[in-house]
């Protein structure tokens, strides 16, 4: 009976989160388009000149980002592996630290440095136009994506040099190669799945994006596929037929970007060869500190200054320097106070319910078979669905006139949206976790009569707490920063973090939303800090 109640509650929670949602999308994108009387409103895309404005848009977008982060990160894998700097530890976490900024924030901030009044025309008078009217086209859209998913590629490009065999390089070398030749002979064919894993990564990333554009593309003539979905969503006349049909061809191109990314990290077959620690080179300072100033400090450090600005147009100045903001945004009464406490809540009731999800979840795939292989695959489907089409499917599911619960237009509606969002990362750290525990430890307990439940209770939780923890945390700082599905699902009367900084940049409010942005960014950081903390005095 325990277990029937396992399986019945894991396919209720699939159902709700990710079944329910698509399958609406699926069954509104075959309806008439609302401004059309009859024909099916994914057939009618074919001839909407602005749906193939923004799906070229969209391919251009996301080419963009895959042409700058691919040698971007190429190049910080070589240099971290070969001719590493003193300190490592520090300039890698300064590496990975852009992956953590959200890639709205990273817009914004960029948009603040080089605009007319931005921050680098005040300071040095100089590139600020040419800078400006970069960031405004939709290369300069890849651009600010390719700074956010560099630290990915890096990540991916460097297991890979750590999985190689340096002997071949070794060899190269040693019957007269040169080190480009050497490089091109004997690194490079071993490096070419996982740039082809990580080109389709950020391709697929960057497709699904909603802040760049919604925050650039306006300015630069630019339409793409998101933000078209959440026109018809939220401009009127309403076209939920039109945005469902969108999002069908948006959600079809990312699961076929997912299925030929699979094979490419799945079949590694290179063994480990420990190298020789190579010795440190300190000009390798020079082009990873480029870097991480544009990815990092120079963001960061227009966020802090213009938070801290009474007004934008005095410019840097000690007299226009205030707390102003950041009083009003941690005032009790005010409204930038309630979304941040909205923030924490929904971000922590996630991280706690989704971890528990996730546990039963990796259980019951971890037994295998066809069924824990199917829900494995609907676990990990939200990571190839875009946000934007997910926050649709939630319109049309739980706004549905048959649909009575009072779900939609209750803040609860968020949790739900960033639960199925952050799902599948939740239910990787559980089956990590539970691949920790020897098989033994469990057969004992089910042999002297403990059910599953006591068996996850005293055997399982308190061996994989450290993994449950680490998710949880992740599970809380992308809830955090999530935008898209906020802004279409958030009930009237109600904002968090990420719509509260997005609505202050647009209204040109631009010292709170900065504030704001600042005390989300730590919190986030102090609470990742916290659980690490935890984790390594375990």
């Amino acid at each position: 009976m325990s277990r029937i109640f396992h399986h019945l509650f894991i396919y209720f929670v699939l159902g709700v989160l990710v079944l329910a949602p698509l399958g609406s999308i699926v069954y509104e994108a075959l309806q008439p388009d609302a401004g059309h009387r009859q024909g099916v409103a994914l057939l009618q895309l074919g001839v909407d000149r602005h749906f193939l404005h923004a799906l070229m848009g969209t391919l251009g977008f996301a080419g963009f980002a895959v042409l700058f982060a691919i040698p971007l990160g190429l190049a910080l894998a070589l240099l971290m592996y070969y001719a590493p700097p003193k300190w490592t530890p520090f300039w890698e976490a300064l590496i990975l630290v852009p992956f953590l900024i959200p890639p709205y924030l990273t817009a914004e901030a960029w948009s603040l440095l080089v605009g007319p009044m931005g921050l680098i025309e005040q300071v040095i008078h100089l590139l600020g136009p040419s800078l400006e009217s970069f960031l405004y086209s939709l290369a300069g859209m890849g651009a600010v994506m390719a700074l956010h998913l560099t630290p990915l590629v890096y990540i991916m490009i460097r297991a890979s040099l750590e999985n190689g065999n340096y002997r071949l390089w070794q060899s190269a070398r040693v019957h007269g190669a040169g080190i480009l030749s050497a490089f091109r002979l004997a690194i490079l064919p071993l490096l070419l799945p996982a740039l082809a894993a990580a080109a389709l990564l950020v391709f697929l990333d960057t497709s699904a994006e909603f802040g760049v554009p919604a925050l650039l593309a306006g300015y630069a003539g630019v339409s793409v596929l998101s933000t078209s979905i959440e026109s018809a969503t939220n401009v009127w006349p309403i076209n939920l037929p039109r945005a469902a049909a969108i999002g069908l061809v948006l959600c079809s191109m990312g699961i076929v970007v997912w299925f030929l990314y699979r094979p490419l990290v799945q079949d590694n077959r290179g063994q480990i060869h420990r190298q020789r620690l190579p010795a440190t080179r300190w000009w390798s300072i020079l082009p990873i500190s480029l870097f991480a100033g544009i990815g990092t400090v120079l963001p960061m450090l227009a966020v802090i200054a213009l938070s801290f600005e009474e007004a934008l147009t005095n410019g840097l100045r000690w007299n226009n320097f205030t707390w102003h903001h950041y009083h009003h945004v941690l005032s009790h009464q005010s409204s930038a106070f309630a979304a941040l406490k909205t923030s924490l809540q929904l971000s922590a009731l996630v991280a706690v319910a989704g971890m528990l999800a996730a546990l039963l979840t990796a259980n019951l795939v971890r037994r295998g078979g066809r069924i824990a292989a199917l829900v494995d695959l609907f676990a990990t489907l939200p990571m190839v669905v875009p946000g934007v089409v997910l926050a649709v499917g939630m319109i049309l599911f739980w706004n549905a006139p048959w649909n009575h619960l009072p779900v939609f237009g209750h803040p609860i509606i968020l949790a739900v949206a960033y639960a199925t969002a952050t799902f599948p990362f939740a239910v990787r750290y559980a089956r990590t976790g539970l691949g920790q525990i020897p098989p033994r430890l469990e057969q004992a307990g089910r042999v002297h009569g403990a059910s599953s439940w006591y068996n996850a209770l005293r055997i399982q939780i308190p061996l994989i707490w450290p993994m449950l923890i680490g998710g949880a945390t992740v599970v809380f700082a992308l809830s955090m920063r999530e935008l898209v599905a906020s802004l279409l699902l958030q009930p009237a009367g109600t904002q968090v973090i990420s719509t509260y900084i997005y609505g202050n940049f647009r209204q040109g409010i631009i010292g709170d939303g900065m504030a704001m942005s600042v005390i989300g960014i730590f919190s986030s950081a102090v609470i990742l800090g916290l659980a690490r903390g935890a984790l390594i005095r375990r």
